[in-house]
């Protein structure tokens, strides 16, 4: 991987995909660009109260509707990368619609992909599907973070062992 230019691009809204992609760059020195939403609105699956729930709600229909959420313009150019590591938050089993919208927007520009996600199912195989179906060619790699694992800082040497694989 040493040879390789390598981008990772994540979407988060907890925080739980952030803390795995820094990871995962700093692992890999990798760039990092984070896909910004044009109006953005914060999702917990542990939150509490009505506006946290309307999120959820409009985090999880939007990606069960396979819906492109409006982002804003990347930083950086995925067509300058070997490799670009794409991370997303799962919620009702779903690509969440930034992710989707970043997919859409330069799959054309990728030369190769790899994914991951964070989510409270340890699986999230569905999500995959999603997003290489979205990207139009399959990932060098995926992996599935459990949520739970990444609050308690456990899910470190599944960063290697994603690494390893690509």
């Amino acid at each position: 991987m040493n040879d390789k230019k390598v981008l990772v691009v994540f979407h988060s809204s907890s925080g739980n995909t952030r803390k795995v992609a820094e990871a995962i760059a700093e692992a890999l020195s990798a760039d990092v660009e984070q896909i910004q939403l044009v109006k953005p609105f914060r999702v917990d699956i542990k939150g509490k109260g009505l506006r946290n729930f309307m999120n959820m709600g409009r985090a999880a229909l939007g990606g069960l509707a396979s819906r492109a959420a409006s982002i804003k313009e990347a930083r950086r150019n995925p067509a300058d990368y070997d490799l670009v590591l794409i991370g997303t938050p799962v919620y009702a089993g779903s690509l969440s619609g930034p992710v989707r919208a970043y997919i859409e927007r330069y799959r054309s520009s990728m030369q190769e992909v790899a994914f991951f996600c964070t989510g409270e199912d340890p699986n999230n195989k569905d999500v995959f599907e999603q997003m290489e179906e979205a990207c139009g060619e399959a990932p060098r790699a995926v992996h599935a973070f459990h949520a739970p694992q990444v609050k308690s800082d456990e899910f470190l040497p599944q960063v290697e062992e994603f690494i390893a694989r690509l």
